[in-house]
């Protein structure tokens, strides 16, 4: 029968309704749930999970995705397959039915039409596991689940950050503390001899591209065309991370600008910045939002300098301080 008749379709929505949506009576140790977390076993001694579950031992963490693997014993674990619809979200009973918007690359996870209630699963044919689920419908499936599963946890960054106007890719913002070559409203007309690469192409390409190796790009800037190739670095920011350029000195925010963590062999700490610290404002201008703080590092990567002060408050009391060394 071919799956993806509607018969077929039908007779599996049947087939999982009926086990109250359980491929997991079939696999009855291959899923648990800890600190709320749902967490399956994709081999006999490896969970993977969106988050990271307290009480066991963590093998790997992708922070910048939250894909996490620890150990833990299971006698049969689920097979792991690609995102293959049909496709249905557990737990829930009746299972779920679900359809894909748009496929994970990177650090960006994939979207679902559907929102779901809680963290979860996809699940294809056959109890076959397909891709974590966030709440509100965002997923990572294969690629990723076997990448942190080899605890490869690299994401290549190359200081800039892309997106789609008039159905052209272009630099949205770019770092001031990486000497890139671009700036934002760049619009990327190659990138490694593909020309009018995708979106999706563009990403994976970066994510991909090892500490130290190039990648050869053109663009167009005022009519101008110019051939760039910036140097691929470790990633620091974006995804789960805060992405404000400030990760360079081992700075990560919450969502109203106060420092999350902080990491003491970093530039940030060593000049008197401590968690909790609360950023105000970049030269004069107020910030709410690390939308806010990467839009103005931006403006002063355009203008090719660096910010001259950084106000922050820590109990009450102002200070100006920049958590790096011109």
């Amino acid at each position: 029968m071919n799956i993806r008749s509607p018969l077929f379709l039908l007779l599996f929505a049947i087939f999982l309704a009926a086990q109250g949506g359980g491929c997991f009576r079939f696999f009855p140790d291959s899923f648990v749930v800890i600190d709320g977390i749902p967490a399956f076993a994709l081999s006999k001694d490896r969970f993977v999970a969106l988050g990271v579950p307290s009480g066991v031992e963590i093998v790997a963490h992708d922070r910048f995705t939250g894909v996490s693997v620890f150990e833990k014993k299971a006698s049969r674990p689920f097979y792991l397959m690609p995102p293959n619809p049909p496709l249905y979200y557990c737990p829930s009973s009746p299972a779920m039915p679900v359809t894909i918007a748009s496929l994970p690359v990177s650090i960006y996870p994939g979207r679902l039409k559907e929102r779901v209630e809680a963290k979860g699963a996809l699940f294809g044919e056959c109890c076959k596991f397909a891709a974590l689920v966030d709440r509100g419908g965002f997923w990572f499936g294969a690629k990723s689940i076997k990448k942190v599963m080899r605890r490869d946890l690299h994401h290549g960054d190359i200081g800039a950050r892309f997106e789609m106007a008039k159905n052209r890719i272009v630099v949205k913002a770019s770092d001031p503390f990486v000497q890139n070559g671009l700036q934002s409203g760049d619009t990327l007309l190659e990138a490694r001899n593909l020309k009018n690469p995708s979106l999706y192409h563009v990403r994976k390409m970066i994510d991909e591209c090892k500490n130290g190796r190039t990648v050869d790009l053109r663009i167009l800037r005022k009519d101008k065309k110019i051939a760039i190739k910036p140097v691929c670095f470790e990633r620091v920011g974006g995804g789960k991370v805060s992405d404000t350029f400030l990760e360079h000195f081992g700075l990560s925010f919450d969502k109203r600008l106060h420092i999350e963590t902080i990491d003491r062999t970093k530039e940030g700490y060593k000049k008197g910045l401590r968690r909790f610290d609360h950023l105000l404002a970049i030269d004069g201008v107020l910030v709410r939002d690390e939308a806010d703080v990467q839009r103005i590092l931006n403006r002063c990567n355009t203008k090719k300098q660096l910010p001259a002060r950084m106000l922050w408050e820590r109990s009450g009391f102002q200070f100006f301080l920049l958590p790096y060394s011109i």
